[in-house]
């Protein structure tokens, strides 16, 4: 076990105790909004209800040590209130119902009660003169069959259809009440990420189909409707995850002009254990503020900038000239590559007398200088042209190889940018190969208003200048003499088959990761003693399709200096693994590391109308989603791992909350509609399996056999309890591991 240090900010103890708060009450008010339709229609239909609980209150023992099985409990009439130590859904029990099936005959043998006199004498007058005939011992056998009947005020007592309407209440007012909460959050102003395109991966889906920087999405998919404020961290992302393998997404945009441009783009798929994803290579649009945790990439030149830049600055200007967004922001920069800039800053500070201060400043930014393993890869074949591109106007062809550059070889395929940038504007020859012979092609980069070296798992390497991409092949064509591979002995020839990055003094260990967590939610900072890295454990595999080098020489960049990174190399049939720190080259990368904020939109309904309409709405698009979710979850073309269990929930949860009220209610609103979806699935125990029954009761006049009820109802148990198991897992594997 290690030593642990740790420093309390009674601050950031009190903020984040009011969002863990925040949090615990919407999530607590959803499961009891659940429960309470089916209190109250229970009530109205007569049924007693002997508890009402939000929690399970089950009693847990652990090494013989009884634990409380409920946190807070009262008695009111005939019904227990209570909140159950089990915070993973909530139960109304009614009189002759029980959700444990090896509790059902118990449970019917408890409601039988005797008839009244009155049914007794009405079933005498009733009689025949022929059954008065009868022998006593019969007459007394049928008297005792009759003596018993279903107390009246239990649940199986009720008709169909009012046994129907309890069981869906549940269902129907968390519906109502995502409704209520959409509505309640659009009058007051929902914030928002908007769907406005602040940069396109080069080489991605969207970037080789056209899509402009500065254009704002209104469609996401075929049967959407157009909206000018789609959120982009929730309806493009789920629009993209949504679709199929190789199925084209509609995406619609408007660009700066307001011109409305379609297209119809397949994204890439990236396929890895443990995840699947699919990518369109859009990233949001940023504003010039400076991200509050953390302002700079680690190693970058913006993280050395004198003076130091702070979370929450704000850049105003680059070397005089004023900029108000990323995009401009980006583009000064692509024109300065190899000089220092000067950022005209503006910082607030909170003075000791808690007013807030604000201060102009300038900060000196060095050129950034790309970091490298040493490692010259192959070239391989052009994947993409883009539309209208210099390369699409010169003739150049999927399937060429890019052989030379203004007469000199293409060498490190990594550095095009860098080679391509001398001749912007400049008509130049370029050699490619095609089909086994060389072709000469003339073409003029124009200069570009975007980064080069940006990527995302499966990108191929780009060159913004001409408007082309083209793959990496991960087999090692050099190596440069006195770089870190070299001195690590990688040799030409070798191919990269895997990588990891491991840090030189790690806080690994299941108990460091469990209380770093913990102590991040709680707002106290904690330290470690270091423990021995644990290598091997976390290689990710190189395959192109998924996984490419660009991604590596990404990696590369963003390391800090404690580090290593490790690459597995195979020559001759074996793997190698080498540790490797990067180190800075005499290359130019015009990204200078400033990590800023993402743009922020918020919509107001003018009306409580229009409230009303988007959030019966968004009600409708999020139980939409969650049945659309389910559907390709049953058919395999969504994996199982894609599914969050009640931690995730949970994080998910505080960081809306930590956006303010709005946000957390438009995440409740998702969240109802999801309980609503999942709980009227028809699995047995579950809302849905038990109107199953009913529904058939109705049709065929009599009950379920309760031998085949109880059995289906066990199944049911039994597949939700492993399931709960499995996403619980992958909720701790995702958030600590």
């Amino acid at each position: 076990m290690g030593l642990y240090l740790i420093a309390f900010s009674m601050q950031a103890l009190g903020d984040r105790a009011w969002q863990i708060g925040s949090v615990a009450a919407g999530l607590g008010f959803v499961i009891f909004v659940h429960e309470l339709g089916h209190f109250l229609v229970a009530k109205w239909c007569g049924v007693k209800c002997e508890k009402f609980y939000v929690g399970f209150d089950v009693p847990i023992k652990i090494f013989g040590l009884q634990l409380p099985s409920k946190l807070c409990h009262f008695q009111w009439g005939e019904t227990e209130y209570g909140v159950g130590i089990i915070p993973l859904g909530g139960y109304v029990k009614m009189l002759g119902q029980d959700d444990d099936p090896r509790a059902a005959q118990a449970e019917l043998e408890r409601i039988r009660v005797k008839k009244s006199k009155d049914n007794a004498s009405e079933t005498e007058d009733d009689a025949s003169s022929e059954s008065q005939a009868v022998t006593n011992d019969t007459h007394s056998a049928d008297q005792a069959t009759e003596e018993f009947e279903l107390d009246p005020r239990s649940f199986p007592a009720k008709s169909v259809p009012q046994r129907m309407g309890i069981i869906s209440a549940g269902v129907i007012m968390n519906l109502i009440f995502a409704v209520l909460f959409a509505t309640y959050a659009f009058r007051v102003g929902v914030p928002y990420t908007p769907c406005e395109v602040g940069a396109v991966v080069p080489g991605s889906p969207a970037w080789l189909r056209g899509i402009e920087p500065q254009s704002r999405i209104v469609q996401v998919g075929q049967r959407e409707k157009r909206k000018s404020f789609l959120r982009f961290t929730w309806d493009l992302s789920n629009g993209v995850q949504m679709a199929d393998d190789g199925e084209a997404l509609r995406i619609v945009t408007l660009d700066p002009q307001g011109k409305e441009h379609s297209y119809d783009i397949i994204p890439s798929t990236i396929d890895i254990p443990g995840q699947k994803r699919r990518l369109l290579g859009i990233a949001p649009a940023h504003t010039c503020q400076l991200a509050p945790d953390k302002p700079a990439y680690a190693e970058s030149s913006a993280s050395s900038a004198s003076p130091e830049l702070k979370g929450g600055d704000t850049i105003k200007a680059i070397n005089g000239t004023p900029v108000k967004n990323g995009y401009e922001l980006e583009q000064l920069l692509v024109t300065q590559v190899a000089q220092p800039v000067t950022l005209s800053v503006e910082r607030k500070e909170e003075a000791a007398d808690g007013k807030l201060n604000t201060t102009t400043l300038d900060v000196t930014v060095a050129p950034n200088h790309i970091r490298g393993l040493g490692l010259v890869m192959k070239t391989g074949p052009i994947v993409g042209i883009q539309p209208g591109s210099p390369a699409s106007k010169a003739g150049f062809a999927v399937g060429d190889i890019l052989e030379t550059i203004a007469g000199a070889p293409i060498g490190d395929p990594m550095s095009l940018p860098t080679q391509v940038r001398p001749y912007y504007e400049q008509e130049i020859d370029v050699q490619v190969r095609r089909e086994g012979e060389l072709v000469s092609l003339r073409v003029t980069p124009h200069t570009p208003t975007e980064f080069d070296w940006t990527f995302s798992e499966n990108s191929p390497m780009a060159s913004v200048a001409l408007g082309l991409a083209f793959e990496v092949n991960r087999e090692v064509q050099s190596v440069v003499p006195g770089s870190p591979a070299d001195r690590a002995g990688i040799q030409a020839g070798d191919v990269a088959v895997a990588f990891e990055a491991i840090e030189d003094n790690p806080k690994k260990g299941l108990l460091a990761r469990l209380w770093a967590r913990v102590s991040s939610l709680i707002g106290v900072e904690s330290e470690q003693v270091a423990k021995k890295p644990e290598r091997g454990k976390n290689m990710v595999q190189l395959d192109d399709k998924n996984i490419s080098w660009p991604f590596v020489f990404q990696a590369a960049q963003l390391l800090p200096k404690d580090v290593t990174l490790v690459l597995s190399m195979q020559r001759g049939g074996q793997s190698h693994d080498y540790d490797l720190k990067p180190e800075a080259t005499d290359e130019l990368n015009p990204d200078r590391g400033f990590r800023l904020t993402m743009k922020e939109e918020t919509y107001v309904a003018k009306s409580w109308g229009e409230a009303i309409s988007l959030g019966a709405g968004r009600t409708w698009e999020d139980a939409n989603r969650v049945v659309l979710f389910l559907k390709k979850l049953v058919t395999g073309r969504i994996a199982l791992t894609n599914v969050g269990g009640p931690l995730i929930i949970a994080a998910v949860a505080g960081s809306e909350a930590s956006e303010g009220l709005p946000s957390l209610l438009i995440f409740l609103t998702f969240l109802s509609a999801n309980l609503a979806v999942v709980n009227f699935m028809p699995i047995p125990a579950l809302d849905g399996g038990h109107f199953i029954f009913l529904l058939w009761e109705g049709i065929s006049g009599k009950p379920v056999n309760e031998r085949v009820q109880i059995a289906l109802t066990l199944a049911g148990v039994g597949c939700l309890l492993c399931l709960m198991i499995f996403v619980v897992g992958l909720d701790i594997n995702r958030l600590f591991f």
